[in-house]
C-alpha cells in the first residue's frame, strides 16, 4: 500500500472548497453570537459549519458517481 500525497489526501478527507466556505460562514455566525454575548460561538459555529459542508461534498460526489454510472463516464 502506498502513502496519499497531500493533494489526495485531501480529496479522501473531503476536505474541499464546500467544507472551507461552509466553515467560514459558521465561523462568521459564531463571531455574532459571541459579540452578543455567548461563548464558544466561533468554534461550534465553524465545526457545524464545516461538517454541513463536508455532507454537501459527500451528496454532490454521490450524484456525480451514480450519473456518472448511469451514463458512463466520456474521455
Amino acid at each position: 500500500m502506498r502513502e496519499l500525497n497531500s493533494c489526495e489526501l485531501k480529496d479522501v478527507s473531503g476536505a474541499g472548497f464546500i467544507a472551507d466556505a461552509g466553515a467560514a460562514l459558521g465561523l462568521g455566525i459564531g463571531f455574532v453570537i459571541e459579540a452578543a454575548g455567548g461563548k464558544g460561538g466561533k468554534e461550534a459555529g465553524a465545526a457545524l459549519g464545516g461538517g454541513i459542508g463536508q455532507v454537501v461534498e459527500a451528496g454532490l460526489g454521490f450524484l456525480g458517481s451514480l450519473i456518472g454510472g448511469i451514463f458512463g463516464k466520456r474521455r
